[in-house]
């Protein structure tokens, strides 16, 4: 998983909302344009990477393993490995080309569940707070470029919590990254999202809250652990 662990994001939303993404660790996320308010974290899986050459690289989902030299980073040693017939040959993270990702994010909301001025009169639940829960799973490709990374994907946002209807949203994306320094990067995500989320849906029928199908723009600063650090081949075969 990249190591975006506990990272900031800050979303401008046009129209509906954006979810920000983390890997070999976790990262906070804010969904803003719903009305009702969301934050969370969350994790990337890397399922496979290849080079420019299409050689398989290993070892390039490290399971939290680096987490532990997140305030000492030059203790990080990746194995990340590209393998010519039996011999190991180690590939650096600029090496790594092409991923195949899978995406989880938890969020929960906060504050009120419905806005003043979208809930009836005769609503008896006036100030509800009760929390609605989100899991954003998404699949992506992304692809890297002189200090770029780019890609994209689709996926599905499931919403819960007491009193909620079981409703789902789509999403498809597609993002750009580019480091700023150490494990550190910042990235931009435009996403939109399909089917019609309800005031009924969130336990409140006579409510006027209708969220439709829309575009949104957002923005992350996170860490990779993948980018600090030095890499060893793993051993040969």
């Amino acid at each position: 998983m990249k190591k975006t662990a506990i990272a900031l994001m800050v979303c401008a939303s046009i129209l509906t909302p954006a979810v920000a993404r983390a890997d070999d660790g976790g990262f906070w996320d804010m969904l803003f344009h719903w009305d009702t308010k969301f934050s969370g974290f969350g994790t990337e899986f890397h399922i496979a990477c290849y080079t420019e050459k299409h050689q398989r690289v290993e070892n390039c989902e490290e399971w939290f393993t680096k987490l532990r030299h997140f305030f000492n980073q030059d203790k990080i040693e990746h194995q990340f490995t590209a393998y010519e017939g039996t011999e190991g040959k180690p590939v650096r993270f600029n090496q790594i080309r092409h991923e195949v990702n899978f995406r989880v994010s938890y969020m929960h909301s906060y504050g009120q569940r419905i806005p003043d001025d979208k809930l009836a009169p005769d609503d008896p639940i006036k100030n509800d707070t009760r929390k609605v829960h989100a899991v954003k799973l998404l699949g992506l490709y992304n692809y890297r470029t002189h200090g770029w990374d780019v890609g994209g994907g689709g996926g599905t946002v499931p919403l819960f919590g007491d009193d909620v209807q079981t409703v789902w949203r789509g999403v498809v994306t597609a993002g750009a990254a580019h480091s700023i320094g150490g494990a550190w990067y910042g990235r931009v995500d435009l996403s939109y999202y399909t089917n019609t989320l309800t005031g009924a849906d969130l336990g409140h029928p006579t409510s006027s809250l209708v969220i439709g199908p829309g575009p949104n723009l957002s923005a992350t600063i996170g860490f990779d652990l993948r980018r600090a650090g030095t890499v060893k081949a793993a051993p040969s075969r």
